[in-house]
C-alpha cells in the first residue's frame, strides 16, 4: 500500500500495545459461556453464546474488579439446540442472530424477547472432519438492502444476499453473490461489522489475529456474478490477545466479536473456549478495547481498568 494511502482508515487508529493503558483495556466478562460476536446498540453492547441459545447484555465494569457483568434473555421461539454465532441490526430495528448449525438467521422482534421469523441462507455448516461446526460465523447489514454472511472455515467463504422486505416473515434469502476473498484473511473468518461512519466492512481474520478493513462492493441489482473484496487496511491484535494468557496455538486464537463505537473505539470479544486465563486467574472470557491514538471523538478517554 502506497505511503499515505491509509490516511483516515479505521485500522490506522489503533496500536497493539497491551502495556499501554491509555490505548488498550482488557476486562474479564462474567457468566457468558463462550461468547461469540458483539452488537453495538443505543443502550450498549450485546453478545450471544455459542453454547446456549441465549442473548446477553454487557454492563460496564464497576470498581470491584469483577469485570463486565451481564444480563441474559432466552427468547421465545429460539430452538433449544442451536449454535448462535453472529448478530446484526436492520435499519427498521429488528435484530438478526445467525445459527452456525443450519444456515438459519433468526429475526428478533421485539428484541430480545421473541423470534418472529427465520431466514434460510443455504450456507453449509459441514466440516471436512468432525461435527457440523463450519457454518455461519460472521454477518453484517450493509448499504443497498444487502446482508454480508460468512462461513467460518473448511473452506471459508463469504456472500452477499438481498434483504427481505418483510423481516418478520419466513424467507429463503435470494440474490446470493459470491465474494472473492484475499489471501490476507487466512484460514478462517470469525466476525464482521459494518462501520457506517467510514462506509467500510471490518472482518476478523481469527487465525491471523487481525482486523481487516474492506471496501464495500457497490450494489448491482440483478447481477449476482462473483466480485472481489478490496482490502484497504489491517490491524494486528496478536500481542494483546496473547497477553490474556489463554493456551497458545491456532485453536485458541478466539476473537469472535467486533464493534466500533462513535468515538472510534474498537471492541473485540474473546471466546475463551472455557480455557484458563493466567491474566485473570480463572476461566472468564474477555472484552478488549482499543482506543484511538489520535482523532478520537470527545469523551473517548478510556475508563478505569481492572
Amino acid at each position: 500500500m502506497a505511503a499515505g494511502e491509509t490516511a483516515g482508515l479505521l485500522t490506522a487508529l489503533w496500536r497493539d500495545e497491551p502495556q499501554a493503558r491509555e490505548l488498550v483495556r482488557i476486562d474479564p466478562v462474567q457468566l457468558v459461556p463462550e461468547p461469540s460476536d458483539l452488537l453495538l446498540m443505543p443502550d450498549g453492547l450485546w453478545t450471544v453464546s455459542d453454547k446456549v441459545p441465549m442473548i446477553f447484555k454487557l454492563d460496564p465494569p464497576s470498581n470491584d474488579g469483577k469485570g463486565w457483568r451481564v444480563r441474559r434473555w432466552n427468547p421465545a421461539g429460539m430452538p433449544e439446540k442451536t449454535d448462535l454465532e453472529a448478530m446484526a441490526i436492520l435499519p427498521s430495528g429488528e435484530v438478526l442472530i445467525a445459527s452456525e448449525t443450519n444456515g438459519a438467521i433468526f429475526v428478533l422482534s421485539p428484541f430480545p424477547e421473541r423470534v418472529c421469523a427465520a431466514w434460510m441462507t443455504g450456507v453449509d455448516s459441514r466440516c471436512f472432519i468432525g461435527p457440523d461446526n463450519c457454518g455461519i460465523e460472521a454477518m453484517a447489514v450493509i448499504p443497498g438492502g444487502r446482508i454480508f454472511v460468512s462461513k467460518e472455515r473448511e473452506t471459508r467463504g463469504a456472500w452477499l444476499f438481498d434483504l427481505p422486505q418483510s423481516p418478520c416473515t419466513a424467507h429463503t434469502l435470494t440474490g446470493r453473490t459470491y465474494l472473492k476473498l484475499p489471501d490476507a484473511i487466512g484460514a478462517d473468518i470469525s466476525g464482521a461489522t459494518y462501520d457506517a461512519a467510514s462506509g467500510h466492512l471490518l472482518l476478523i481474520a481469527r487465525s491471523r489475529q487481525k482486523v481487516l478493513e474492506f471496501e464495500v462492493p457497490a450494489a448491482t441489482p440483478g447481477d449476482t456474478s462473483p466480485r472481489p473484496l478490496r482490502l484497504l487496511g489491517e490491524f494486528s491484535f496478536a500481542q494483546t490477545e496473547r497477553a490474556l494468557g489463554y493456551p497458545a496455538g491456532l485453536f485458541y486464537n478466539q476473537v469472535e466479536g467486533i464493534a466500533v463505537d462513535a468515538n472510534r473505539v474498537l471492541h473485540l470479544m474473546v471466546d475463551n473456549n472455557r480455557q484458563l486465563s493466567s491474566r485473570f486467574g480463572d476461566r472468564r472470557a474477555a472484552l478488549i478495547r482499543f482506543f484511538p491514538v489520535q482523532g478520537g471523538a470527545p469523551g473517548a478517554e478510556p475508563p478505569a481498568s481492572h
